[in-house]
């Protein structure tokens, strides 16, 4: 039996992948833009739970990696696999979140995402500081709010479909 749920999870990630790789090049600002990706997996752990936010962050995160150095050959996978994880202990079915709390959800996954990624990565000290400075807190807030967006549209949509059964 064809499981039409994942069928649609799938198309839904090649569809941020395809954003993350060319839209999100041109939606920078100073070299800041938003990660689709991180959006993608925090929605999905919300809505599916852990087990399922382990899925789809390791392939995300894996996809990622297969872009990146060599020498950081897994370092992805494992950040995404972790946020996946951990957003998804706050999954819908036990716990309705607001919009303001899923973009605090949203920026807390962030975060720990990079912050492993440097942590694998093995970077020094004030490397770290300065990214997360320069890099991790601006793109932090533009994927906060482009992940509003993204959260504020499809919970209008869901209401749709509430209201019209």
């Amino acid at each position: 039996m064809i499981n039409f749920k994942w069928i649609k999870l799938f198309l839904v990630f090649l569809f941020a992948f395809v954003l993350q790789t060319t839209v999100g090049d041109w939606l920078q600002i100073f070299g800041v833009g938003p990660d689709f990706i991180v959006i993608l997996i925090v929605a999905i752990a919300i809505k599916y739970g852990p087990a399922t936010g382990c899925f789809w962050g390791f392939l995300a995160g894996f996809t990622q990696d297969i872009y990146a150095p060599v020498e950081w050959l897994g370092a992805h996978t494992i950040a995404m696999t972790i946020v996946g994880f951990l957003v998804g202990q706050l999954e819908e079915r036990f716990l309705t979140l607001n919009l303001p709390a899923k973009m605090a959800v949203l920026a807390i996954g962030f975060f720990v995402s990079d912050m492993i990624y440097f942590l694998l990565t093995g970077l020094q000290k004030d490397v770290v500081t300065n990214l997360f400075f320069s890099k991790t807190l601006p793109e932090c807030a533009y994927t906060v709010i482009v992940g509003a967006v993204v959260f504020y549209l499809s919970a209008g949509k869901a209401g749709k479909k509430k209201r019209s059964v």
